[in-house]
């Protein structure tokens, strides 16, 4: 009998996991990327064709600057503007370099600071299709006042184990970032 409830339970916890999982893959195919204008546009490093996505659609949500968040320490300005700008001279000088960040939570915190300083109300959010949920959820509880529109940028990281990765880490940030943010001010607790 105990072993039967065990076997039971041990069902309905696999059933949970894998009914969370669809339903965080059928969420993450309803991103489309925006057409609405916006002040600017933030780019979360660590995802091939990033960089090119933002940097392409900057006339075309006329954005005023853009934030490369995440840029590793050990990277220079001239070595970003010469393999990851090409052929975006004329934005070059609209385009700030984030050196701050170390994953997506200092993403969040080191765009809140420049989003307040420009004193942006809505922008554009590039990262890969899979991230964008844990990205929306940290850039949200960062910045409330902010209209954010997800940039989606689907590569070779939209595979199936990237996936699980991201629904993990999604709830897994959802649990902690509780324990992070006020939430009755929207601030975060540092």
């Amino acid at each position: 009998m105990v072993m039967r409830l065990k076997s039971l339970v041990l069902l309905l916890a696999f059933g949970g996991w894998v009914y969370g999982l669809v339903n965080f893959y059928i969420a993450t195919q309803q991103f489309t990327n925006t057409k609405n204008s916006v002040d600017g546009i933030v780019i979360l490093t660590g995802g091939k064709d990033r960089i090119q996505t933002g940097m392409s659609l900057f006339d075309e949500l006329r954005a005023k600057r853009i934030l490369i968040s995440g840029v590793d320490r050990a990277v220079r300005p001239s070595v970003i503007k010469q393999k990851q700008l090409k052929g975006y001279d004329q934005i070059h000088q609209f385009t700030d370099i984030g050196y701050g960040a170390v994953n997506t939570f200092s993403n969040a915190l080191e765009s809140a600071v420049w989003v307040r300083n420009h004193q942006f109300q809505v922008i554009g959010l590039v990262t890969g299709r899979f991230h964008i949920p844990r990205s929306l959820w940290l850039f949200k509880k960062a910045m409330p006042e902010t209209t954010i529109f997800p940039i989606v940028v689907d590569v070779d990281d939209s595979n199936f184990v990237h996936l699980l990765r991201e629904y993990h880490k999604y709830y897994l940030t959802k649990l902690v970032s509780t324990f992070l943010f006020d939430t009755d001010r929207e601030t975060i607790l540092l």
